[in-house]
């Protein structure tokens, strides 16, 4: 028979200590203690127990709970460590749900592995579980608002545009690497603040362009068709549209009347880029 030895609740730090009658000591988060689909008070049995099916839809934790309670125990005691290594990476920095998921799985899946080399004994635990745990820590993180990826969006996006002057297709990648969902991403771009034809557009593309060649663009070979179009490069890498790109070089160039003409262009290669 297990019995429960002892329960030390630190309400103050948000979990629960439990003790089993095998020497094992489990903590677990003091909301899924509460929401247990079983009784689990001192001396009590842990064998043979009644399920407290009222329970079972309380949380979505309770729908990894298949009658094995001393399992169940070291499933959550799983999740207390990485709630607890979450709250350290969202303290630092704002990040989105999907890049957390990830850094937990990770870093969990490696300190298990260093664990495991130096003691055989320890208990590994199964990766498709650990994805699970993960999941459920970041949607609970997600629910009480620590997390947010609309907000993180936005605020990175702004923070790309006002900093960086960074183009909407710059801003774009960004953000779909740091795994912001593609329908988040193409909200945050609609908004008023990023119209991608104001005039902030060509401002923010004129630092661009003095910021690498000078104030009148004398680092830049005018004459030089490769110039001309490295400049233009430069713009589309920084998320600008060929269009607007192309534009705002000729505008900065000193003659004002240039044309395609100028600096070996011709009508015919400007169809061609366009496309």
């Amino acid at each position: 028979m297990i019995t429960v030895n002892t329960i030390d609740i630190f309400p103050s730090d948000n979990y629960v200590d439990i003790a089993l009658s095998t020497g094992k000591k489990y903590k677990i988060l003091l909301k899924d203690y509460e929401n247990l689909p079983f009784d689990c008070q001192p001396d009590c049995l842990l064998e043979n127990i009644i399920i407290d099916v009222t329970k079972l839809d309380l949380s979505e934790t309770n729908q990894y709970f298949d009658g094995d309670c001393v399992a169940f125990l070291f499933f959550l005691s799983r999740k207390h460590t990485i709630y607890r290594s979450a709250i350290s990476k969202v303290s630092m920095t704002d990040i989105p749900k999907k890049l957390l998921m990830s850094k937990l799985y990770y870093s969990y899946k490696n300190f298990n592995k260093n664990i495991k080399n130096k003691n055989k004994a320890i208990i590994e635990i199964d990766p498709e579980i650990l994805k699970n745990l993960c999941g459920l820590v970041c949607d609970e993180f997600e629910e009480r608002g620590y997390i947010d990826d609309r907000r993180y969006a936005f605020d990175k996006a702004k923070y790309l545009k006002e900093y960086k002057k960074y183009g909407n297709n710059k801003i774009k990648e960004y953000l779909y690497q740091k795994r912001i969902p593609a329908d988040i991403i193409s909200e945050i771009l609609e908004d008023e603040y990023f119209n991608d034809e104001s005039d902030e557009i060509f401002e923010d593309m004129r630092f661009l362009l003095i910021k690498k060649y000078g104030e009148n663009l004398n680092r830049l070979d005018k004459s030089d068709r490769n110039d001309i179009q490295k400049a233009i490069n430069t713009l589309i890498r920084n998320g600008y549209k060929y269009q607007q790109a192309k534009n705002t070089v000729f505008d900065l160039i000193e003659d004002e009347n240039i044309d395609f003409r100028y600096a070996g262009y011709t009508e015919e290669e400007e169809e061609n880029e366009d496309e």
